[in-house]
């Protein structure tokens, strides 16, 4: 049914919301204060319509700066932003309110329980980027993203959230993957800044002699790209030149030093608004001087500025490139210990140590993966460890988990909001739990 409506927020999802006739309606590409004309289809529960026509824009309603956003042609529709059209300023206050009602239904912490602090911003909201993932489109031979819930590509003549960099290098790795006759079904490309070069993931049905040497032949194609990781289902990564890059920790601090990465291991896509993340933990944490476990260290993104600060740190991550990565970074860092392992578990194990010989921790600091950590409440209770910091990329199980933490004994004492993801509802999320004095 065609029906006009005016909107009236943003959802978690990223779509607009308003009502007909008291019947929520989600409509993709609006924003709060637009009067739209959407086809709603029938039913009686909440409905994700179709945008029609923009009738009068709202206050906050931008002209969005992308070819490929929004409805439209075949080129239309790209999934990769859903607020280009949205005022940074109404973003970020949307992303603050999704936080604090996320930890009111999911956590049970009413406003006013805890600190919630001013949400940090990216230091761009556009050409943020440093790393994304891409599909090849066979039929153009170019490097795409998916339309907007569906499977089918749109060929990209240019990302807004890309640096520029990594722009130009998409633009050339899908002619000559062509070239060189591979077809991998996924493709991650990573820029470093730092070093002037980039470097690939190509996901193959398997690694060959011929797919290396096709590989080798990528590189010679595209001078800018050091290196190409093949990885193929269930089989070890293949590594063909030198894929590991160096990035600054922090591009607002250069003395922070460099940080190793490659394509196939998890780094933040945001470096600058990375930095911000890290040093608001590390804030919160007040690590200094004290003895901190990490968990889930990954690459060691918070691992290198907390043995800065720390006297010593127990690095726990499980076997595998990120932690190798990790320890090459570290090497030289004495106070420093890293362990090979599931971080719940090895977790419990230090918390179940005793006599004069027990680790104890004046400080835990976790960075688990979307997912969560399920069951980090008595883990840190057995720990006893008088304050923790928690970073997560989901609020969802971010509250979950702060939920357990809180029946454990612990208090959430802040939380900051970090936009590591401008033009999307991603949000970032540090929270600071303390235990009650003996």
């Amino acid at each position: 049914m065609r029906t006009s409506l005016t909107i009236e927020d943003l959802a978690p999802g990223g779509e607009g919301v308003g009502h007909e006739g008291g019947r929520a309606v989600f409509v993709p590409w609006t924003g709060p204060g637009d009067r739209v004309v959407a086809d709603v289809p029938s039913g009686d529960g909440p409905a994700h319509a179709s945008l029609v026509a923009v009738e009068a824009p709202g206050p906050v309603r931008e002209t969005p700066p992308c070819r490929h956003f929004g409805p439209g042609g075949p080129d239309s529709c790209c999934g990769g932003c859903e607020w280009l059209h949205v005022a940074y300023r109404a973003q970020l206050a949307t992303k603050e309110r999704s936080v604090r009602e996320t930890l009111r239904r999911i956590a049970r912490l009413e406003p006013g329980a805890y600190d919630l602090r001013p949400i940090a911003q990216s230091p761009a909201p556009l050409r943020y980027r440093g790393r994304a993932k891409f599909h090849l489109d066979r039929a153009s031979g170019r490097l795409a993203f998916f339309r907007r819930r569906s499977h089918e590509p749109v060929r990209l003549a240019e990302c807004h959230l890309l640096v520029p960099e990594l722009d130009a290098l998409r633009e050339r790795v899908g002619p000559a993957l062509g070239e060189v006759g591979l077809a991998p079904r996924e493709v991650a490309l990573e820029w470093s800044a730092h070093e002037a070069c980039g470097s690939a993931l190509l996901l193959v049905a398997a690694v060959t002699p011929a797919v290396r040497a096709r590989a080798e032949a990528l590189l010679g194609a595209v001078r800018v790209l050091r290196g190409v990781v093949l990885q193929a289902e269930g089989g070890p990564p293949a590594l063909v030149g030198e894929p590991v890059l160096r990035h600054p920790r922090d591009p607002a601090r250069p003395e922070a030093g460099l940080q190793r990465s490659r394509p196939d291991v998890f780094q933040q896509a945001n470096r600058g608004a990375n930095g911000a993340l890290v040093r608001t933990a590390l804030d919160l944490l007040a690590p200094d001087g004290e003895d901190v476990l990490e968990l889930y260290c990954g690459a060691g993104n918070f691992t290198g500025p907390l043995a800065a600060r720390a006297r010593t740190v127990a690095a726990v991550e499980v076997q595998g490139p990120a932690l190798e990565l990790a320890r090459a970074d570290l090497a030289g860092a004495a106070n420093v210990r890293f362990f090979a392992g599931d971080a719940l578990k090895l977790a419990r194990a230090f918390g179940r140590e005793r006599g004069a010989d027990a680790r104890r921790f004046g400080a835990v600091l976790l960075d688990p993966p979307r997912e969560g950590a399920k069951g980090i409440g008595p883990a840190l209770r057995d720990l006893g460890s008088p304050r923790a910091v928690y970073v997560s990329c989901d609020p969802a199980t971010f509250a979950r988990d702060l939920r357990a933490c809180v029946e454990a004994g612990y208090r959430v004492a802040a939380v900051q909001p970090v936009d590591m993801f401008p033009q999307t509802h991603h949000v970032e999320c540090v929270a600071l739990l303390t235990a009650p004095a003996p």
